[in-house]
């Protein structure tokens, strides 16, 4: 059996909930994308390449996270990221 490191496609079918098939849809008939396939896979390897910037990422203030002044603000900035991220899934719906 082939690893999946060394698989260059593999077809999946899935269901996607209604609002991600929406949105995918709204990316097609606006031309982002040509077809469904096409937008699913483009919006995964966006999501995939961010995460790994993501996870490569280390900030410069990693070295204070144990103190607790430093913990506290970060934490408090989470919160209010998390905050403005509830608020504009609000908005758009």
């Amino acid at each position: 059996m082939e690893s999946s490191d060394n698989v260059s496609g593999k077809q999946v079918g899935v269901r996607l909930p209604g609002h991600l098939y929406r949105w995918l849809k709204e990316k097609v008939d606006s031309g982002e994308y040509s077809n469904m396939a096409q937008s699913v896979i483009g919006e995964l390897t966006k999501v995939k390449t961010l995460e790994e910037t993501r996870s490569r990422e280390t900030p410069s203030y990693d070295i204070y996270e144990n103190e607790p002044l430093v913990r506290m603000v970060n934490e408090r900035i989470e919160g209010v990221r998390r905050e403005l991220l509830d608020e504009m899934k609000r908005r758009r719906t």
